[in-house]
């Protein structure tokens, strides 16, 4: 069966899914957005679908923490940003009536923390900073660092790296073989110029530069979606990203079962069977497709045994890497810095630190600050008591007065979230090779979720609902071959 492009999924989806013939019943295994998004499609044709999630709640990585804190202030642990070009995601919030709002990361007071003093982007503030440029570098400034290594690149590979349907065509090939800082340094670029970058592209998206394919980055960075392009359009989620799958959850209600960790998924020629745990005993479900949307990172825990899986498949599942990162929130008795909506890029081990709550109301606010790669990895290893005295002892090195404001505390380390064990796919060099491996349906069972886009970063809401449409049109097109 030939895979439907992603022009082709989207001018299905906008057409509502014309002729849709459902299975007559499907197991959805997670209640993540893609995983919602099917089940929500399904039951409104008339589908048996059920949605088995491990935790207990929806949403997945759309995570919103609205607990130790005060006067209702609240930070997103997980996916926080939409763009005007988030196709899927603003559709499925106009339909489930969940409002928008400004992003925090639009508008943001961006500077620098590095060998103990402050500066901005701008050239004469970068040249004074005394960091270890080349001397080409250093008029530059950090916008003409990212002309010169960046976007100059970007513009040479189009129009093959902004096509609509992503496809690695023989000019884009290279670049999956080669990371993100060989292209930087081969093009001439120092490690303090990497450093400068970094904070704009790569550091919230996994980090590791080293390992991370050159052809994955230089498509987002070529998209409406990169950090470059923030205009007053990029929105989040009002009153949190968690508002979002809670309303899918709403019109779906007792399809989902939470608390139901899937163990086992078989099928063959005729039927697909799940297994999972509920109240402590193992219970099986049949169905005539399932839908896998749980992370890669989390698949081994599930036994696949008796599914008929191709050894391509199983390859895939121990391949994909996921993103470490740590995410810190320390609330504060008021606004201590003076500027508004602040984010700092520091040479300092918590990395990045900005106001998680620029928009809400009150004297309290919430710092947060992002660790990313090793870092991130070494500070999960702390007990939670022993990562909020750290990350506050850094902070305090930069801000002064943080241990006498700071209040209360929290952190997420996906890495150790249950059902989750990482953030989202780092696409690390030879990525676009297992891109259609990942999507690929094996008989009665299907797979979705950022990491089963066609695009090859994840860490977005639209992209893991993009993977529930083109999911959908591959239940539809299974219905019509049979």
């Amino acid at each position: 069966m030939r895979e439907a492009t992603q022009t082709e999924v989207r001018r299905a989806f906008d057409s509502g899914l014309p002729g849709l013939r459902p299975p007559r019943s499907v197991i959805v295994v997670g209640a993540g957005l893609a995983g919602l998004a099917v089940a929500h499609e399904l039951a409104a044709r008339d589908c048996e679908v059920t949605v088995l999630e491990a935790s207990g709640r929806p949403g997945g990585r759309a995570y919103t923490l609205r607990e130790p804190f005060a006067d209702g202030l609240h930070a997103e642990a997980g996916a926080m940003t939409l763009t005007p070009h988030c196709h899927y995601a603003m559709h499925y919030l106009r339909e489930l009536g969940v409002e928008t709002d400004t992003a925090d990361l639009f508008g943001t007071t961006f500077s620098y923390f590095a060998r103990g003093g402050f500066f901005t982007p701008e050239p004469d503030s970068v040249a004074g900073a005394g960091l270890d440029l080349h001397p080409h570098e250093k008029d530059l400034g950090v916008g003409g660092m990212i002309e010169r290594y960046v976007t100059a690149v970007t513009e040479s590979l189009q129009p093959d790296l902004s096509t609509p349907d992503w496809a690695v065509t023989q000019r884009l090939a290279p670049y999956d073989q080669l990371s993100v800082h060989e292209v930087l340094t081969e093009r001439g670029a120092s490690q303090a110029a990497i450093d400068l970058m970094e904070p704009l592209f790569l550091e919230m998206r996994g980090g590791d530069l080293k390992t991370a394919s050159a052809l994955s980055w230089l498509r987002h960075e070529a998209s409406p979606h990169s950090l470059g392009n923030a205009d007053p359009r990029w929105a989040k989620v009002k009153d949190g990203t968690d508002r979002f799958p809670q309303a899918f959850a709403e019109r779906l209600k007792s399809r989902i079962h939470y608390h139901r960790p899937v163990v086992r998924v078989e099928q063959d020629a005729e039927r697909a069977r799940v297994t999972f745990l509920a109240h402590g005993r193992l219970h099986t479900r049949e169905a005539e497709r399932v839908v896998v949307t749980v992370p890669f990172s989390t698949i081994r825990h599930i036994d696949f045994t008796e599914a008929g899986l191709s050894d391509a498949k199983h390859d895939v599942m121990r391949r994909v890497k996921y993103s470490s990162i740590v995410r810190v929130y320390l609330q504060m008795r008021r606004q201590f810095w003076p500027q508004h909506n602040a984010s700092f890029s520091t040479d300092l081990p918590i990395r990045w630190i900005r106001d998680a709550t620029p928009q809400l109301p009150g004297p309290r606010k919430i710092l947060e600050c992002l660790m990313t790669g090793w870092r991130a990895r070494a500070v999960a290893a702390m007990t939670e008591e022993e990562r909020l005295d750290f990350v506050l002892t850094e902070v305090e090195r930069m801000l002064p007065g943080a241990r006498d404001h700071f209040e209360t505390g929290t952190s997420v380390c996906w890495d150790q979230r249950p059902y989750a064990e990482g953030a989202y796919i780092l696409p690390e060099r030879g990525h676009s090779a297992l891109m259609p491996v990942i999507r690929r349906p094996e008989g009665r069972i299907h797979f979705a979720g950022d990491h089963a886009g066609f695009e090859p970063n994840g860490g977005s809401m639209t992209f893991a609902l993009e993977s529930a449409a083109r999911t959908l049109v591959e239940l539809g097109a299974a219905a019509d071959a049979t």
